[in-house]
């Protein structure tokens, strides 16, 4: 099973044809894309694509949408506000051999700053929360967490120049919390789990220098963790989005048997 996030900004509008062409190349089974503006593109990925697909709307113009190869049992937006700012998609997939797997697809609040990491805070403590129990089975938490892991560097600022100025007021101090919090709740950062030696960086695209997208997979899961990368091509992924997609593969064929 692949799983890819990729978060195609302001909606891909005017890079459609790019995004499809990345999405082509990689050929998830999962697909959980962030600031989807518009239902229509999503419908036309998930025909070309030959997938399910599920909007969730929430609090801004900034939707998330799942596309996925195996059957979407239920879908639905999670969005109370305060604390998310954008939305939750929560999703149940079918899996011959698992039965259910659960996904929770997450946009956190953007700009690396104290008072913003601490809401990210908030809002990924209200999702674990909506998660409960179910992350002790198969489960899966991915997107653009706009926040750095505790051991990453930073080398590209991803802010523009009015949040640069906030930093440096900041002592340029990177506030690493809200990562932290999911990995108290027993998640394993795919990525960071298969590669503690690389980097990672997905934005900006053309010369990626931090990395704010994550697939956080449950022990159940993570146990099946067969590889996690980046996604640098085709070379279209750098004039899709300014973030490059993640992409995680787990074994599941022989879950359960032994």
């Amino acid at each position: 099973m692949r799983v890819m996030t990729y978060n195609i900004l302001d909606g891909g509008v005017g890079r459609e044809h790019l995004i499809t062409e990345v999405a082509e190349a990689v050929r998830p089974d999962v697909l959980v894309l962030q600031e989807v503006y518009q239902n229509g593109f999503v419908e036309r990925l998930a025909g070309d694509l030959a997938m399910q697909h599920a909007l969730a709307t929430g609090n801004s113009t900034r939707h998330m949408a799942l596309l996925s190869r195996l059957p979407i049992r239920t879908a639905a937006a999670y969005h109370p506000k305060p604390p998310i700012q954008h939305v939750a998609l929560e999703a149940e997939l079918e899996h011959p051999q698992l039965g259910s797997i659960w996904l929770f697809g997450v946009h956190l609040l953007p700009m690396l700053s104290i008072v913003r990491e601490a809401w990210r805070t908030w809002e990924i403590s209200a999702v674990l929360r909506h998660i409960g129990d179910r992350r002790r089975g198969p489960c899966l938490v991915a997107g653009d967490f706009n926040t750095v892991a505790r051991d990453d560097s930073v080398v590209a600022d991803p802010a523009p120049s009015l949040r640069r100025r906030l930093r440096w007021f900041q002592s340029r101090r990177v506030f690493r919390i809200a990562v932290g919090r999911m990995q108290a709740a027993g998640f394993h950062d795919c990525y960071r789990h298969l590669h503690p030696g690389l980097h990672g960086y997905t934005l900006p695209a053309p010369d990626p220098g931090v990395r704010l997208d994550y697939i956080f997979a449950s022990p159940p899961l993570a146990a099946r963790l067969t590889h996690c990368t980046v996604v640098t091509d085709p070379p279209a992924v750098r004039q899709a989005s300014d973030h490059l997609p993640v992409a995680a593969e787990f074994t599941l064929a022989d879950f359960g048997s032994g």
